[in-house]
């Protein structure tokens, strides 16, 4: 059952759009002061959308509705309909003020739609928007997979996750690579999901044309997140994708991806960092004729890996991995001999290494992600097999 939370100083609003929901089988909650309303955006009681007085407590103002649309920003992926009086009002609001996507906000006049039409356009919108159902779908099922996890770890009662996690990645320092077993089970719970997987099919079968209309811009910002994430920790892992720069003065020497395994990584098997070079498309250092600028968009040279649409210095620009470049950064330390090469530490981004006798840090951009990165490795290593990617050329 989906259930609406309801926001409005009006009792009798509050009464009408209750008996209106009931009618589709939608439950309700109801806040009539801002005690309320904060409580009920903070309890554990899910809700699927927000409908919400623009002048709610206070007369011909807004402050509280901005508040509560604040604090539902940060917590609420959810549809907020915005019910007025005065919708010119919120219409001439600047929305940076108001801290939620634009996109999930709609706005009713009072005077012109009564309760029963507001109902109806929040049923409209349950059945009709693809966002909003493969999000509620995802949060649902998340939710009861990952205590399905817990309590499948449970059945092990003599083994404490906590120890198992710190034999497998160490001292437990690196949480992106302790948080892998726990997300990778839950992955793992959530394929092996009936439901879940028969709701994911049918919405995505209908939103076939999702994409139709981006912009370019648009596009490219959903391939980037597709293909890398920004990690917070300090620890240099496989993946990364970097600068190199000079110590001194901070000048950008190159761009590189890591391809140093995290086993050595982790346990400080080797004072050097193996990176492959990255160079811009674009570079004239690649001199590149259409057919190979052809191969290369295909993912089908031997020589070149395409890495599409990284933001760098705010902007999408397309990078080539050049196979057959490699560059090694070593270690700076004065406690390692020249005959032992493992590391004196564990490397981290804080540390300084040595780059063509020169100096240097590494500057973390971002990480290459699953399947993406797998793939990239296999063409590293063999071009004669491939992982097999899903292919986003489409939003390129």
């Amino acid at each position: 059952m989906k259930r609406v939370l309801l926001i409005d100083d009006d009792d009798q609003i509050l009464e009408n759009l209750e008996e209106s929901f009931a009618t589709n089988n939608i439950s309700v909650i109801k806040c009539i002061d801002r005690s309320t309303a904060f409580q009920a955006i903070n309890d554990d009681i899910p809700f699927d959308a927000v409908i919400l007085d623009w002048y709610f407590v206070l007369d011909q103002d807004s402050a509280i509705c901005k508040e509560i649309l604040r604090e539902l920003g940060e917590k609420h992926f959810k549809p907020v309909f915005i019910y007025t009086g005065n919708v010119e009002d919120y219409r001439n609001t600047d929305k940076n003020e108001l801290n939620f996507p634009e996109n999930l906000l709609l706005e009713y006049f009072k005077a012109e739609t009564d309760v029963k039409i507001l109902s109806e356009h929040v049923q409209h919108l349950f059945d009709t928007n693809f966002s909003i159902q493969i999000a509620s779908l995802y949060r649902k099922s998340i939710s009861k997979n990952f205590e399905k996890v817990l309590f499948e770890l449970n059945e092990l009662q003599n083994i404490d996750l906590a120890r198992v996690l710190n034999k497998i990645y160490g001292n437990g320092l690196n949480v992106d690579w302790s948080n892998d077993v726990v997300l990778n089970l839950l992955h793992r719970s959530l394929v092996s999901d009936s439901g879940f997987i028969e709701g994911i099919i049918a919405i995505l079968q209908l939103a076939s044309h999702i994409n139709v209309g981006a912009s370019a811009e648009d596009r490219r910002k959903i391939a980037n997140r597709i293909l890398y994430f920004r990690s917070k920790t300090e620890f240099i892992r496989n993946g990364d994708i970097v600068t190199i720069n000079r110590v001194d003065d901070n000048l950008r020497v190159a761009y590189g991806i890591v391809v140093t395994p995290d086993c050595d990584l982790e346990q400080s098997s080797s004072q050097y960092i193996d990176l492959v070079e990255l160079i811009k498309f674009n570079s004239d250092r690649l001199a590149l004729n259409a057919d190979n600028n052809r191969k290369i968009r295909s993912y089908n040279h031997d020589s070149f890996y395409l890495f599409q649409a990284l933001l760098i210095d705010d902007a999408f620009q397309d990078f080539v991995a050049i196979l057959k470049s490699r560059m090694v950064v070593k270690e700076f330390s004065e406690h390692y001999h020249i005959n032992y090469p493992k590391a004196s530490k564990r490397l981290l981004y804080s540390h300084e290494f040595i780059y063509n006798g020169e100096k240097v840090k590494l500057i973390l951009l971002c990480t290459k992600v699953n399947p993406y990165k797998a793939e990239f490795l296999q063409r590293l290593h063999s071009s004669a097999s491939r992982v097999g990617i899903p292919d986003i050329k489409d939003l390129l």
